[in-house]
């Protein structure tokens, strides 16, 4: 039974990227591999649970997991295991007879001593995703994983942001490794991986759609850009970015053509302001929706300052793209062993 529990010390960090995006790696070696989340906290559960996202992009179907994290725990007052871990350890056991590796997300919610225990009661290698930002001690990291002792394979740091570079490579790896503790490598903060699609943006800014081109409302929105706030001719602006929403006042027709000049995903009108015909029909031509929205151009972007918030790794161009940076950043020959994979 080749099990491996991706864990984090909060929610957020990245385990979901990184388990389905490591069993998206494994099948294209042509090795048999599933992904899981057997247990969840209430806001982990339902239809937008890590489970359903396992499902849409790699097609592990677990219907029945993940269940609701008992407020017992899943260990009883002598620390066994309780009946639900057992029956998941049953499970599991199954599922790895036909599978070359079974990836089990565990949720933060779980104590770190009860995640330990689980590790030990199934025999299972442990992968930490560490979500780096400045200033993070490698003695803070040393001290919440130690509980999972010869379980631990090693770590992958995520997300580290560009000007922290020289600090973990310098400094925060070596310390570690001074420690036994070996690291994979590290994962830049990548903007495709925070993106969300159009109809979550119409969504988060409770706009309506004028026109909607449903084969592009599931497009990723990687860059916002206004118009009116340039000195350069409104096309050149516009052509700086492309996987972009512009947003402009509805009564401006100018801006609007200049961006629909260039690679658009969607035209966000401001002030409830619906666009002339000819922009309407210019945008149907090539392919862009239309959105308006009740606020002005100013709080339109400060609502989108919050929409990061609601960026899931549920796309498949997140995994494609996920799945570069591990085969470029990471040593993932020395992953694939650690977790028993022969590359």
């Amino acid at each position: 039974m080749n099990i491996l529990l991706v864990v984090s010390e909060s929610h957020g960090d990245g385990k979901t990227a990184i388990s389905a995006t490591l069993a998206h790696y494994v099948a294209t070696l042509g090795k048999t591999v599933t992904v899981v989340k057997p247990f969840g906290g209430t806001n982990e559960l339902g239809e937008n649970s890590d489970s359903h996202i396992f499902s849409s992009l790699i097609g592990s179907k677990q219907s029945d997991w993940p269940i609701k994290l008992p407020e017992t725990g899943l260990l009883d007052k002598q620390g066994q295991p309780c009946q639900d871990l057992k029956n998941v350890k049953n499970e599991l056991t199954n599922i790895s007879k036909n599978h070359d590796l079974v990836v089990v997300e565990i949720s933060s919610k779980i104590p770190k001593f009860e995640q330990a225990k689980i590790a030990e009661f199934l025999e299972a290698k442990v992968l930490a995703v560490i979500r780096h930002k400045h200033g993070l001690k490698a003695n803070t990291i040393r001290q919440q994983l130690n509980s999972f002792g010869q379980n631990l394979s090693g770590i992958l740091i995520n997300a580290r942001t560009k000007h922290t570079s020289h600090e973990v490579q310098a400094s925060f790896i070596p310390e570690l490794e001074d420690s036994d503790i070996k690291v994979f490598g590290t994962i830049p903060e990548e903007r495709k991986l925070l993106s969300v699609t159009v109809d979550q943006v119409v969504e988060h800014l409770k706009g309506e759609y004028v026109l909607k081109v449903k084969e592009r409302s599931g497009e990723l929105i990687e860059n916002f850009l206004v118009g009116g706030w340039t000195m350069d001719d409104g096309s050149l602006y516009f052509a700086t970015k492309d996987n972009k929403a512009v947003i402009t006042r509805g009564d401006r027709p100018d801006l609007q053509m200049s961006a629909l000049s260039t690679k658009t995903s969607c035209l966000i009108m401001t002030k409830g302001i619906n666009p002339i015909e000819y922009v309407e029909y210019e945008a149907q031509e090539e392919g862009v929706s239309i959105v308006v929205v009740g606020k002005d151009t100013i709080s339109t972007m400060e609502s989108l300052d919050s929409i990061i918030d609601i960026a899931k790794f549920d796309h498949v161009e997140k995994l494609e793209r996920l799945h570069e940076l591990i085969k470029s950043e990471v040593d993932s020959k020395a992953l694939l062993e650690a977790i028993g994979i022969a590359s």
